[in-house]
Parts: C-alpha cells; sequence; structure tokens
C-alpha cells in the first residue's frame, strides 16, 4: 500500500473518530406506550357504549311520560295565565287610583266654588227653602227684623242656585268617575288568581305523585350517568397521556433534527477548514522547498561551468576545493528541523487531513540553465581525458560542449589558440563578479521566498476568516429560516 493511500486512510479514521453518534428517538418504544393506552381507550369505549345501551332501556312507560308532560303543559299554561291575569289586575289598580285622583281633585274644586258651609248640595233643596221663607213672609206672622233676616236668606240661596247650577257638571262627572271605579272593583272581583293557584297545585301534586312512582328509575338513571361521567373523565386522562407522549417524542425529533444540523454545519465547517489548511500545508511546503534551494549559494552551477571550462584551456588552472553537496546536505538538515518548519495550529475539533505529495524541486536563479550547465558539465568531465581542443587537418578545434558552455556564459569562443588567453581572462573575470555579488543575491533570494511565504500565510489566514465568516452567516439564515418556516405552521 502506497503513503498516499495510508494518509487517506488515516484521515477518513480520523474524520469517522471526530463525528459525534446522536442517537435517533425509538419509534418502537414511543409505539409500544401507545399501543398499551389505545388498548384502554378501547376497553373504556366499550364499557360507555353499555352504559349509553342500559339508559336507552331505563325509561319510564309511555302513559306517565304522556300524563307528566300534558301535566307539566298545563301548569305552563297556568303560569301563563297567571302572568297575564297579574298584568290585568295591575291595570285595574292603576285605573282606580287614577278615577279616585280625579274625584278627590273635583270635589276639592266643588269645595272651593260653593264653600263648605252651606247647607243645601242641590238646587231642588234651596228652591224648597225659598218657597218656606216666601210662605212665612207671606202669612203677615214675621216682624220686621225677621223678615229682613228671610230676605236676605232668600238672597243667599239664590246666589246658592247660581253656584250649584255651575258645579252640576262636576258633581256629575264625579257621579261617573264612582260608578266606573264600582264597575272595576266588580271586575277586579271576577279576576281572582286563587282558581288558577289552585289548578296548578292540583297538578304539581300529582306530578310529585308520578316523580315519586319514578324515582327508582331516576337512580338508577342517574348512577349510570355518574360511572359514563367518571368514564369520561377516565378517558381524557387517557387521551392526555397520549397527546403527552407524542408531544414528547416531537420533542426528542425536533432535538434530534437540531443535534443533526449542528453535526451537519460543523462537519461542514471542519471540511472547509481541514481543506483550507491541506491546501495552504501543501503551498507552504513547496515554498520550504523552494527556500532551501534560496538558501543555496547564488550562481553555483555558473561558477563550476567557469571553473570547468578554466580547466580545460588553462592547464595551470587549480580548481578550489568545494563541499557543494555537504552544503546542500546541511541546508537541507536545517529545513527538516522543527525550527524551519510552522506549525499550523488546527481548531480543537478539526481533523487535519494530511496528503503526501511529491512536487519538482525548485531550481536557483535560473534552473533551466543550470540543469543544462551541470548536464554539460558532466559530460564535459567524461571527455576531458580526452581533450578540450585539437588539430584536425592542421586546423584549430574544441570540443562541442565546451563551445555550448562558453556561448551560454556570454564569454569568446576562441578559434585559435592565440585566442584561448583572452577567453581565460574573460571566465576569470567573470568568476571575480559572479563570487563578488554570490552572498548578495543569496540574500535577495532568501529574502524573496520568505516573503511569498508571509503572503502565503496572511492570504490563508484571510480566507480561513473568510470561511468561518461565511459559515457563520449560512447558520444564521437557516435558522431564520427555520423559525419562518415554524411561525408558519403555527
Amino acid at each position: 500500500m502506497s503513503s498516499n493511500e495510508n494518509s487517506n486512510n488515516q484521515s477518513n479514521g480520523n474524520k469517522s473518530s471526530n463525528r459525534n453518534f446522536i442517537k435517533r428517538p425509538d419509534v418502537s418504544v414511543r409505539d409500544k406506550k401507545l399501543d398499551t393506552l389505545n388498548v384502554q381507550l378501547k376497553k373504556i369505549d366499550t364499557e360507555i357504549s353499555g352504559i349509553r345501551s342500559q339508559i336507552d332501556k331505563i325509561q319510564n312507560s309511555d302513559s306517565v311520560l304522556s300524563e307528566r308532560k300534558k301535566l307539566q303543559d298545563s301548569n305552563k299554561k297556568i303560569i301563563k295565565d297567571q302572568a297575564e291575569l297579574k298584568n290585568r289586575r295591575n291595570v285595574i289598580f292603576e285605573n282606580i287610583k287614577v278615577l279616585d285622583a280625579n274625584i278627590k281633585r273635583k270635589t276639592n274644586d266643588i269645595n272651593e266654588k260653593l264653600g263648605k258651609k252651606h247647607k243645601y248640595n242641590t238646587t231642588a233643596e234651596a228652591k224648597q227653602r225659598i218657597s218656606e221663607i216666601d210662605d212665612m213672609i207671606g202669612g203677615g206672622d214675621l216682624s220686621i227684623v225677621e223678615e229682613k233676616m228671610f230676605i236676605k236668606e232668600v238672597q243667599s240661596l239664590n246666589k246658592l242656585m247660581k253656584d250649584l247650577a255651575a258645579v252640576d257638571p262636576i258633581k256629575k262627572s264625579v257621579d261617573d268617575d264612582k260608578k266606573k271605579i264600582a264597575e272595576l272593583k266588580e271586575e277586579l272581583n271576577g279576576l281572582s288568581p286563587k282558581n288558577l293557584s289552585n289548578d296548578f297545585e292540583k297538578n304539581q301534586e300529582r306530578l310529585n305523585n308520578l316523580n315519586e312512582k319514578s324515582q327508582g328509575v331516576y337512580d338508577k338513571r342517574q348512577a349510570l350517568f355518574l360511572k359514563r361521567t367518571a368514564l369520561y373523565a377516565k378517558r381524557d386522562e387517557i387521551y392526555s397521556q397520549i397527546r403527552q407522549i407524542r408531544t414528547d417524542f416531537d420533542n426528542e425529533f425536533k432535538a434530534f433534527k437540531s443535534k443533526m444540523e449542528k453535526e451537519r454545519l460543523r462537519r461542514e465547517e471542519d471540511e472547509k477548514l481541514s481543506k483550507l489548511i491541506e491546501e495552504k500545508d501543501s503551498n507552504l511546503g513547496k515554498l520550504q522547498e523552494k527556500l532551501a534551494h534560496a538558501k543555496l549559494p547564488a550562481f553555483t552551477f555558473e561558477i563550476e561551468a567557469i571553473e570547468n571550462s578554466l580547466l580545460n584551456l588553462d592547464p595551470t588552472y587549480v580548481k578550489p576545493k568545494k563541499n557543494v553537496l555537504g552544503e546542500l546536505e546541511a541546508t537541507n538538515k536545517d529545513i527538516n528541523t522543527p525550527q524551519h518548519i510552522r506549525k499550523v495550529e488546527p481548531a480543537d475539533d478539526l481533523v487535519l487531513v494530511v496528503e503526501k505529495k511529491e512536487d519538482d524541486i525548485f531550481a536557483n536563479t535560473a534552473p533551466s540553465k543550470s540543469k543544462k550547465f551541470k548536464k554539460k558539465n558532466q559530460n564535459k568531465n567524461k571527455q576531458a581525458e580526452a581533450g578540450s581542443f585539437s588539430k584536425i587537418d592542421g586546423k584549430f578545434t574544441l570540443e562541442p560542449t565546451l563551445i555550448a558552455t562558453l556561448a551560454q556564459l556570454d564569454v569568446k569562443v576562441p578559434i585559435s589558440k592565440d585566442d584561448v588567453a583572452i577567453t581565460v581572462e574573460q571566465l576569470k573575470k567573470k568568476h571575480e563578479e559572479l563570487e563578488a555579488k554570490q552572498d548578495e543575491q543569496t540574500e535577495k533570494n532568501i529574502a524573496a521566498v520568505e516573503k511569498e511565504i508571509e503572503k502565503l500565510e496572511l492570504n490563508y489566514k484571510n480566507k480561513e476568516a473568510e470561511v468561518k465568516k461565511q459559515l457563520k452567516e449560512k447558520r444564521l439564515k437557516e435558522q431564520q429560516e427555520k423559525e419562518q418556516q415554524e411561525a408558519a405552521q403555527a
């Protein structure tokens, strides 16, 4: 099994172990409870149905019910008649009261017009007295004083007759009112509620007798009613338990869905951040390799090519001893130490998915050119023993690889032995120039790569913050949509 497969398997294992197990509410437990209550409910419904049947069977006879209804209807009619009679009597009492007030008022009017000291109430009585006085005066037996007194009385009686003639209509009206009062009283005596009360008492007595006879039936029905009421209460209690079980299960299921949703969002966040960190580690690894090569002395391969060319062209030239491979190994060793590796600290609940990748080694200042120099220098070293230049048919010639190297170094290619000294001088000068700016260029190369690493760190830090922000906004939006749906359903 390859290292990549092992890494993937380990990553999958970490993901599985990091995934929280959320237990789903057991529907069978709920159904078992509901089945038990439904059996009890069915039993209670059967008992209620039986009690209803018994209530329907325990009834009074039709004759008793008919007689009771007849008496109840009669009592209702009596009560209605009593109410009407009461209203009529009240009307009569009000009329008598009004007539009596009229009589008193008219009597007061008469007394005010006639005076309270008069002895005669009618004109006939006054005329009779005047006739008597006339007979006494005509008899001549009266003295002058007596005659004058009787004449004065006659004058008073004549005035009284006029007043009596004026109040006669009022008196007649008073007499009429008295007759009306007498008639109303007579009518009131005919409207006595005693007969209706007696009839009501008789009907009620007969109803009481019927109720006494049917009391046993009533008691049995009442006992059945109480038993049915108790069963209704028990049934309502079972319905309440069923609703509570369903409510509890629904709440558990809602909590389960909420936990599942939170777990989904957490895994989504973990996956996004894990991919982001994986991508970051991959790119950072490449830059670390690039930094390792940047720490190698600049122009290493160019200087090596110059020195090899000088060995071929100048027999007196002695190549300086260098440990390039040792420096490379030291650099790689430094890179592999923990101080050169930036440890990425993930979130506490985040599992890093590590995938090994093989990338090309980054070249130094001119990677493509350096590889060509290296290859050509190797070929040139193999052919060095045979000689770098020779004469063919009396002409001056150089090895093709040496010609290519000089051309790439931008140094004059000698076409005769006299030109070799110029070429050697140019090579030595270029060698000095490259060595002079080697340290400066190496520092620039290192600074450039470190700047890229810093930029990469900042870029991924911003990306991580953006991912968390997007996930937070997504959670908030989903929560709002869920609340709106619940409100709409409610």
